[in-house]
């Protein structure tokens, strides 16, 4: 008897219970049918940046990457959004009634979208409840990631190296010297573009401006840098002994290249293996200078506190001959054995890929962040400068040591020569460039 009042009773629950779920289902119908009834529109567009001076600004155009804020009514039950035509998504968490954030994404088109759709956001619950607002959309902002030649002479061409440098029509120089003519722009995958350095740069250096067709970028603050000059075989630090180099006391001074546009040396210089003799597998090449006197004073210059990742160690080098075994090793502080506080330019092996290295036929300058030292990185320059006080030998300078990729390659036998010049520390901050002046650095 009580098992079969027992069945009766969840036969009496489970019957309640489906009555539940059925008025709640038609009651979620019901209000979905009233939301999607509900007219969308867009009223305003907002600018979300976190990073930002302005995290959240009204705006009449975006990049594509960013994310924006649509503030209107309606926006419950929105399934579509279409960006210059393209489906962009959503997620629909970020999703009230008067406001929806979006991240437009990389793939929209922008000038390439059909003009009927080019510069509009169109928001979409149905065929025929949706609304469609004017806004321009911009390609991704440009980027500068290398210049070929960051102390060079006036008059010199150099590359400056990116992503989104179409259409360069200014480049500004340390000093506020604006170049506007000769600008020779990569148009078609903006990787590059090329300038001729005018008169009258600033020697505090600092970064390059670029101005395009798809807005303005910044490059790191170390061109032209010769404060933080510490060897150039002219004037500054001229104490020098090697191993492998005759003569190393006395620089090199005949103009190389002869020809062409791009930069040539400057005044001294000197070169590993300027006989162009055989260096042997493993063989070292080592070149230094007194560096008992400059690392301190060079605080002056870089701050202390300065992250190893935002400085570093640039030369000028010229290539003569293949270069596709050896590597360049610039070691800061003596005395502590090959591999330590020391970092390594290999150009034939990028991503960890052997490459053919490409050379350019002119002077151009390498860069070599502290931070890629396991000795440096994480630490900051008033670190560097400590190694290099409390090291047993007072001497830095660059090697070039024939060595290979470990288990990847074995060294050979080469006949490379590299010439250089222009040993200084250098920032590698760069600046932020925002379409809105109050937010810039």
């Amino acid at each position: 008897m009580k098992n079969k009042s027992y069945k009766n009773l969840i036969k009496t629950c489970l019957f309640l219970g489906l009555i539940a779920i059925t008025l709640s289902l038609n009651s979620c119908e019901d209000s979905d049918d009233e939301a999607n009834s509900i007219p969308v529109k867009i009223t305003k567009v907002y600018l979300e940046d976190a990073q930002s001076a302005v995290p959240d600004r009204e705006v009449t155009f975006a990049r594509l990457g960013q994310t924006i804020r649509l503030e209107g009514s309606g926006f419950t039950g929105v399934k579509k959004v279409y960006i210059n035509g393209y489906d962009n998504y959503f997620n629909p968490v970020f999703v009230t009634d008067n406001s929806m954030w979006i991240t437009i994404s990389q793939d929209v088109p922008t000038l390439e979208a059909p003009e009927e759709v080019r510069n509009t956001i169109r928001i979409e619950k149905s065929a025929t409840n949706f609304f469609v607002y004017s806004f321009e959309i911009r390609a991704s902002a440009p980027a500068v990631t290398e210049i070929s030649h960051t102390m060079p002479t006036p008059g010199d061409q150099i590359i400056i190296y990116g992503t989104g440098l179409q259409g360069i029509t200014s480049v500004t120089f340390p000093g506020n010297v604006v170049v506007t003519d000769g600008i020779i722009s990569d148009n078609e995958k903006g990787e590059y573009c090329i300038v001729t350095v005018p008169e009258g740069v600033s020697g505090d250096g600092g970064p390059l401006l670029v101005i395009g067709a798809n807005g303005g970028a910044y490059s790191p603050a170390c061109f032209n840098f010769k404060n933080g000059v510490f060897h150039d075989f002219d004037n500054v630090n001229n104490y020098s002994w090697a191993s492998g180099i005759d003569d190393a006391g006395t620089p090199l001074t005949q103009l190389i290249p002869t020809n062409g546009v791009g930069p040539k040396s400057q005044g001294g210089y000197q070169c590993f293996n300027k006989d162009g003799k055989s260096i042997a597998a493993n063989a070292d090449i080592r070149y230094w200078t007194n560096s008992s006197n400059w690392p301190s004073a060079l605080l002056s210059v870089i701050p202390a506190s300065t992250p190893t990742s935002d400085c570093g160690v640039q030369m000028d080098i010229y290539v003569e001959g293949e270069w596709s075994s050896g590597v360049i090793r610039m070691v800061m502080a003596d005395g502590y054995g090959t591999d330590r506080y020391c970092m390594i330019y290999r150009p034939w092996y990028v991503n960890e890929k052997i490459i053919q290295f490409e050379n350019p036929g002119c002077w151009f300058t390498i860069t070599l962040p502290f931070s890629l030292s396991e000795d440096y990185n994480g630490k900051t320059f008033g670190d560097v400068v400590n190694s290099m006080v409390n090291a047993p030998y007072k001497q830095s300078g660059p090697w070039f040591h024939n060595i290979g990729v470990p288990d990847v390659f074995d060294p050979v036998a080469t006949n490379v020569k590299i010439y250089f010049d222009n040993l200084r520390v250098v920032p590698l901050n760069t600046p932020t460039y925002s379409d809105f002046p109050d937010e810039e650095d």
